[in-house]
């Protein structure tokens, strides 16, 4: 018995120790085929096309991506191209290509711009891996900024700007002497438009006349005085040569000198035959059209022509008001049936007005939240409060003409007090500027651990100088390592774009004892388009341990 109990023992024994080489000898084959590492790799990026910061003269038919291993090929891959105001490109599908480990994009014809190429795929181990970055295609412009909006800036003049929330007697002149301006020119060209009414009663033509002969004179005034502040405010410290030059040799100064004409020719109009006038009235609401902030924006010829649409309705409907409050007192059945045919204009005007208001404003904002970044959008939003307003005094309006009945004259003067309140208010907010002003980034933050320096300027979207500095104790020593990510907080369709970072030796020591510096720079369009953005840096020391410092910024 005592045999056979060892005898089996030995045999089990036996079987235990074929299993474990079976075991070791399937673990061993596993890794000859796996080599360590392969299980917990991920897909990289290992070729673009364009490739990141390449520049080329000419459009790109396509984007591709080429990555190290397959991806997957059930998962939805994403890859997106935005142009310089964060707007996709393209609508198409990526397609596969090189066996499953590339993408392929293919691209409209673009423009001059710079691009952003963002992916965000899956490997064939499952995990997701994205990431962006830039291209150019030519030499693109650079985009409206809260300086080219200055008109300072267009005559070669800088550091006048004056803080425009303090009121001095000198900005109430300037201010008082635009919103005048403005009025006279709407109201005149308003009544030149109502001299095409035809068939007009004797009451209506004899009250236009006179007005269209006091506004003439008006103008001539409210021009002068409007365009001679301008320039002193444009012109500040310079010698009264610059005004010459001003007006001569700049284009704003060339339309303040077109302005001055048009002014003078005002008081001729009273002998000119209505398509004469119709042409004063076009020229002048075309040359402020030129002179506003829609000159800046691209395409111009449809940024102006908004604005000039968006006059020419203010214009009918301010001299219309104003013609109708003065049949009103002289004569008032005759105002009713007036009335009649202005509300109906009027409604036409006000539709004109919103459509190509809300244009305008898509043209000249990223988005509409920048109503709340800048006096600007806080004075177009007061002055569409008061067009509510004037729509609910319309409505009563309307509802006592269809009853038969006149307008009663509270409510009349209520709407020209609103249409005085909105002209004020447009005085006042054509030169304020959408867009605020971009400011270079400057982050520092001290630690035990480490001190950061980043630096971008001027910090607008488009090209960059970005400076970044480490500083690491001297018992660690130099970083292995330095990382700088950008990514906008705002687009979670967006993927971080890394920085090439390039090590230099900085001339500017800021010494900190016990501590070791390591600057790096960049010099590309690293912040493609306007928003919130986070940047990361990333530092890897000598002993492989990782520190990271965050700040989030806004650029305009």
């Amino acid at each position: 018995m005592l045999m056979l109990f060892t005898t089996k023992r030995r045999h089990a024994a036996r079987g235990w120790l074929s299993r474990c080489c079976a075991l070791l000898f399937a673990a061993l084959l596993i890794s000859a085929v796996f080599p360590p590492g392969r299980a917990g790799a991920h897909a990289i990026l290992e070729q673009a096309t364009p490739a990141q910061d390449e520049q080329l003269q000419n459009s790109p038919p396509y984007v591709e991506l080429l990555f190290n291993e397959r991806l997957d090929s059930s998962a939805e891959h994403k890859v997106i191209v935005l142009d310089s105001s964060s707007r996709s490109v393209t609508n198409a599908k990526p397609e596969r290509t090189e066996q499953g480990k590339g993408l392929k994009l293919a691209l409209p014809a673009l423009k001059d711009d710079h691009y952003t190429v963002s992916y965000n795929i899956i490997s064939a181990d499952g995990h997701p891996v994205s990431g962006a970055y830039v291209f150019t295609v030519g030499n693109p412009p650079p985009l409206p900024d809260s300086s080219s909006l200055d008109p300072h800036a267009q005559i070669g003049h800088e550091g006048h700007v004056s803080d425009t929330n303090k009121l001095t007697t000198m900005s109430f002149l300037f201010y008082a002497a635009r919103i005048a301006y403005y009025a006279g020119l709407l109201i005149i060209a308003g009544l030149l438009f109502w001299g095409l009414q035809r068939g007009a009663a004797q009451t209506v033509r004899d009250a236009r006349e006179a007005a269209i002969g006091f506004m003439g004179k008006f103008i001539v005034c409210a021009t002068l005085a409007y365009v001679v502040l301008n320039l002193y405010n444009l012109t500040q410290g310079e010698p009264l040569s610059e005004w010459v030059r001003v007006l001569t040799q700049t284009t704003v100064g060339k339309l303040y000198a077109a302005n001055l004409l048009l002014a003078f020719a005002a008081l001729l109009l009273g002998g000119l035959s209505a398509p004469a006038r119709l042409f004063w009235a076009a020229v002048a609401l075309f040359v402020e059209a030129w002179n506003g902030h829609a000159a800046v924006y691209d395409p111009i010829s449809y940024s102006v022509a908004l604005d000039f649409v968006h006059l020419a309705a203010a214009s009918v409907w301010a001299g219309g008001l104003l013609l109708l409050l003065l049949i009103w007192r002289k004569e008032r059945p005759e105002a009713g049936r007036f009335a009649i045919v202005f509300s109906r204009w009027a409604l036409f005007a006000f539709l004109a007005l919103w459509l190509t208001g809300i244009l305008s404003v898509l043209l000249f904002l990223p988005s509409l939240e920048y109503l709340f970044y800048t006096a600007w959008g806080k004075w177009l939003l007061a002055k569409v409060a008061l067009s509510v307003l004037v729509m609910a005094a319309a409505f009563f309006i309307r509802l006592r003409l269809r009853k038969g009945s006149l307008p009663p004259g509270g409510l009349l003067r209520a709407d020209f007090g609103l249409m005085a309140g909105i002209v004020l208010i447009v005085g006042v907010l054509t030169y304020q500027n959408p867009l605020p002003a971009n400011q270079p980034l400057y982050y520092h933050e001290m630690g035990t651990d480490m001190h950061v320096t980043l630096q971008i300027s001027p910090n607008a979207p488009g090209n960059n100088s970005i400076l970044v500095k480490v500083w690491l104790p001297e018992s660690i020593g130099q970083p292995k390592s330095t990382v700088l990510r950008l990514q906008p907080t705002e687009r979670g369709d967006v993927g971080v774009i890394d920085v090439p970072l390039e090590s230099f030796k900085d001339s500017e020591i800021y010494a900190f004892e016990g501590y070791v510096e390591a600057a790096y720079k960049a010099n590309g369009p690293y912040l493609p388009f306007a928003g919130e953005w986070q940047a990361q840096v990333r530092v890897t020391d000598a002993d492989g341990n990782e520190l990271v410092r965050k700040t989030t910024f806004r650029i305009y």
